[in-house]
């Protein structure tokens, strides 16, 4: 797919990627599970030369959520957009934020699999890594 668009819940920011395929994951980090009330469901377009951010800079809050990663979110709405290694320039985003991806998703992946809570549990199968990026 090329040029796929994406919006938080109120439409004040917009994101596109520019291409990308269908693949879906998600993470079970510490992190993203506070922050989402469960595991995120993410695309990975990689970096900044991939995506187009037209972001409402009134209406967006950047986090730093570790010395490397930044996490960015609509303040109106609440939306969580993505979050954003900056040395490396690599993005993941939130999966929800775009319809032509997650209609048709392949989810694949869980990775810090080894952080998941034993209260839930996806049916399908999917490769799991841990927290050390090894697989299990």
């Amino acid at each position: 797919m090329k040029n796929i668009q994406g919006t938080c819940l109120c439409g004040r920011n917009h994101l596109a990627i520019k291409e990308y395929g269908n693949f879906v994951y998600s993470c079970h980090c510490d992190m993203c599970r506070k922050m989402s009330a469960g595991p995120v469901m993410a695309v990975d377009p990689e970096t900044s030369d991939n995506v187009e951010l037209a972001l409402d800079e009134a209406s967006v809050t950047y986090y730093q959520s570790s010395p490397e990663v930044e996490r960015v979110f609509c303040s109106t709405c609440g939306t969580y957009l993505f979050w954003h290694h900056l040395e490396r320039d690599h993005y993941c985003m939130n999966a929800e934020l775009f319809p032509d991806i997650i209609k048709e998703a392949n989810f694949g992946l869980q990775v810090f699999y080894d952080k998941k809570p034993a209260y839930y549990d996806y049916s399908n199968e999917t490769k799991r890594m841990s927290s050390t990026w090894e697989e299990l």
